[in-house]
């Protein structure tokens, strides 16, 4: 049968209808992804493969979507264990690993991988549902890193949606920024703003002789302020000398440059916003603070 090819998911009548017995399905040959759709047992177990084995189970013209959708979008975004699908009519729960999700308003066909999916604008609203403040603009800031849409456009996008999730897509669009490059960069940034910190530039570039030298995770370059968020890859040797040797030179120029870890931002942000605080104000910058930042 010309539908089947064991390397890719395959519904039990076309396994059938090309000689594959029930008995063999269920051997080791063999993986089930949902009921009724397997694969060879050789095919790593990915994100695209369960999308496509989901569309052959699902109802009729789904598009993946919500946390589905979100990780087709941003590879780094936390997978979900459902494959999320919308309709914009009613269909049937499915269960199995499938999530159909049912509304009355028309959505936009996009593709990635060659699978139907939301649009990076109807994802972030979708979204804006479920996700607090934070991590939706994260997953925004992610969407406009990876050149899915501008911050421009995620505005108008959520200006322009009337359903549900308006109030919170807008509030949180209104937040994302290009030059963010990671999560925790994004989350760095919130704290200061939501704390009530006038709001740091990304990756702010450092010039020596008009030539960019180094980039600034966050910065306040009028007063020479910099707040930075060192990774786990930062514990390498030779990653630690270089930061050691950059930071020198920049303090040497005049810039304050404060250094956090994922202890800090996650476990004492109260800390991080005084520290960035005192900083700014020892350069005569006026702060008035009022942490309101959870996690």
């Amino acid at each position: 049968m010309s539908d089947f090819d064991p390397f890719r998911p395959f519904l039990t009548n076309w396994a059938h209808s090309s000689g594959v017995t029930t008995r063999e399905l269920a051997g080791p040959a063999y993986r089930q992804l949902f009921r009724g759709v397997h694969i060879h047992a050789s095919v790593p177990d990915t994100l695209v493969v369960r999308c496509r084995a989901a569309i052959l189970r699902a109802p009729a013209k789904g598009l993946l979507s919500h946390d589905t959708a979100a990780q087709l979008w941003v590879p780094s975004w936390p997978r979900s264990s459902d494959v999320n699908l919308a309709y914009s009519r009613d269909v049937r729960s499915m269960g199995d690993g499938l999530r159909c999700h049912r509304f009355t308003y028309p959505m936009e066909r996009w593709t990635r991988h060659g699978l139907p999916v939301t649009g990076p604008a109807q994802t972030f609203i979708h979204l804006a549902v479920r996700l607090d403040l934070v991590d939706l603009v994260c997953f925004g800031d992610r969407l406009v890193a990876r050149g899915a849409i501008s911050p421009e456009e995620l505005v108008q996008a959520t200006l322009a949606w009337q359903g549900h999730g308006r109030r919170a897509s807008i509030a949180a669009a209104r937040l994302v920024r290009e030059r963010s490059e990671s999560v925790p960069e994004t989350q760095s940034r919130l704290l200061m703003v939501l704390a009530g910190i006038s709001e740091p530039t990304c990756n702010h570039p450092y010039l020596v002789g008009g030539i960019e030298r180094y980039r600034l995770d966050l910065a306040w370059p009028e007063f020479k302020v910099a707040l930075e968020y060192d990774g786990r890859w930062h514990d390498k040797p030779e990653q630690r000398a270089k930061d050691e040797i950059r930071r020198k030179e920049m303090r040497d120029a005049g810039w304050i440059i404060i250094v956090i870890r994922a202890e800090h931002l996650y476990d004492d942000p109260a800390g991080v916003v005084r520290d960035v605080s005192d900083a700014l104000r020892s350069r005569g910058c006026v702060v008035s603070t009022s942490l309101n930042y959870q996690r």
